[in-house]
């Protein structure tokens, strides 16, 4: 007995000891607290059933290969037709596209695809080594460029946009060489930002304490000034000088995989070597990422590059993403304990705000409630 009982110490100990190390190596120290914190804490009362609102930030980086950006035109819209959501509605896709990467083929393939009501586009930049005035210039010539296609330009003729970062480094998170501006979240504002989609990026120092969340942050004169933020709660004013940051699901899980020692992190990330399954969807779920105050608005943000490799366009356009789907419809769709829908990068932030408002009734009511429609949602269907 005394043999056993040295044995398992001897292997608790090991365990403890790599998995310090996992922590201190993936950078997992930054999150993990704020984790248990939001694992632990007293589940709020909400009323039946749930409304599901899911959306795809697609990081969408063709590049010159325009053959992928016509794969997507050419199959999204098919793969989105076999699905319907609550209200009979397909999914809705949200094309980050990156701006330093000025394409006409792939704008007017997008502008195609928007127009044939498969989603929206919005902002997606990579940078680095730049000052403030020098991101601010990178910025606005990209949002100008989109909105000679009538992206990030709403009905009533204003400039609206969602964020991703390129490399997970928004606000000079992941140091100067893929950012450079201590104020960004500022600068972003400024130009019409209304939420950011970046995160979680679990294994980057720009990951924030903060998980599975919705909240506000205050720039200030530091890098990562979004580590600290105020949740956002029903009834709690949004400061309009600060930026909304909308997290997509960050969950631990059991796996029988010794090389994580058995630990899994789901992070909503949509790629070929982590293919959608049961088990990843009812973890996006259960992440329960909500504005406080209305545990019945759930709101789920995947995430991954849709276009970046062949293997990974597979994963967004193969059976993976279908079944995916089908079991989310027939999982989180039967009216009395959940009702699905399906939304923009837009939409959501729209939702949010109703939440935080205290809106109540059928939430497709408020899905255009604080930014409007685009531009390049009204416009006819041009074939190529």
């Amino acid at each position: 007995m005394k043999l056993v009982l040295r044995l398992a110490a001897v292997v608790a100990t090991l365990y403890a000891l790599a998995f310090a190390y996992r922590c201190y190596d993936r950078q997992l120290y930054i999150w993990l607290p704020g984790y248990v914190e939001n694992r632990i804490r007293p589940a709020e009362n909400g009323t039946k059933p749930i409304h599901l609102f899911l959306m795809f930030a697609d990081h969408f980086e063709p590049g010159e290969r325009f053959d992928r950006m016509q794969r997507w035109e050419t199959e999204y819209p098919k793969l989105a037709a076999k699905h319907r959501d609550s209200a009979g509605r397909k999914p809705q896709h949200t094309w980050f596209y990156p701006g330093e990467q000025p394409n006409d083929r792939n704008m007017e393939s997008l502008q195609r695809l928007v127009a044939g009501g498969n989603g929206e586009v919005e902002l997606h930049y990579h940078h680095g080594n730049d000052t403030q005035e020098s991101t601010a210039k990178k910025f606005v010539a990209a949002v100008e460029y989109f909105q000679k296609y009538h992206f990030l330009k709403t009905v009533d003729g204003k400039t609206h946009f969602g964020f991703i970062h390129g490399n997970w480094s928004l606000d000079n998170s992941n140091q100067p060489d893929s950012c450079g501006a201590n104020r960004e979240l500022s600068l972003l504002r400024g130009l019409g930002c209304f939420a950011d989609y970046t995160f979680p990026s679990i294994f980057h120092e720009s990951q924030p304490r903060i998980v599975n969340s919705i909240f506000q942050a205050m720039d200030d004169d530091r890098p990562k000034s979004y580590d600290a933020g105020t949740p956002l709660r029903v009834g709690q004013p949004v400061n309009e000088n600060g930026l909304v940051l909308i997290e997509g699901p960050l969950m631990l899980f059991p796996t029988l995989s010794p090389r994580k020692l058995f630990v899994g992190i789901e992070d909503g990330n949509i790629h070929l070597a982590d293919p959608i399954e049961e088990r990843r969807v009812d973890l996006w779920v259960r992440a329960n990422v909500h504005v406080e105050g209305r545990p019945d608005w759930v709101f789920v943000k995947t995430h991954g590059h849709g276009a970046s490799t062949d293997e990974d366009m597979e994963e967004w356009l193969g059976g993976h993403l279908d079944r995916g789907l089908t079991y989310l419809e027939r999982r989180y769709n039967d009216g009395s304990h959940y009702v699905l829908h399906y939304v923009t990068a837009r939409e959501m932030y729209n939702l949010v705000r109703a939440a935080a408002a205290g809106k109540t009734g059928d939430p497709r009511q408020y899905m255009d409630w604080v930014i409007p429609p685009y531009e390049s949602s009204r416009l006819p269907v041009k074939h190529p």
